[in-house]
């Protein structure tokens, strides 16, 4: 029975060394062309999914919060600076550090590097 799960164990390690071997030579095997393009990769694509699904989900809650400020007040927030954020968001991109933009008249907040959030 010990054996059995000690086999089981290396099997494990040796399919998870394989993995992260692919994932380390499929970044690390870019042509000088490629470098500055990470998203050629597997991992370099899923890499910045992430980071855009963090621009989204920060831009959701200013404007979940833009919406809070609307209900509240009755008409728009002046600007992104006088509407109560959550704690740990910003009204900027947390991926590029670029201030999301605002339309007073109109309410909508976006992200100038991801304009189709």
């Amino acid at each position: 029975m010990r054996g059995q799960t000690l086999a089981l164990l290396l099997v494990a390690v040796l399919i998870i060394a394989i993995v992260a071997a692919f994932i380390y030579l499929g970044q690390h095997a870019q042509s000088p062309q490629q470098k500055g393009q990470q998203a050629q990769t597997t991992y370099g694509a899923a890499l910045q999914r992430a980071k855009e699904v963090e621009c989204m989900n920060n831009l959701h809650q200013v404007r979940q919060a833009v919406q809070m400020f609307v209900v509240e007040q009755g008409t728009n927030p002046p600007n992104l600076q006088s509407v109560r954020l959550p704690a740990g968001v910003q009204p900027i991109c947390p991926v590029t550090k670029v201030p999301y933009t605002y339309d007073p008249t109109t309410g909508k907040v976006m992200c100038p590097q991801h304009p189709r959030f």
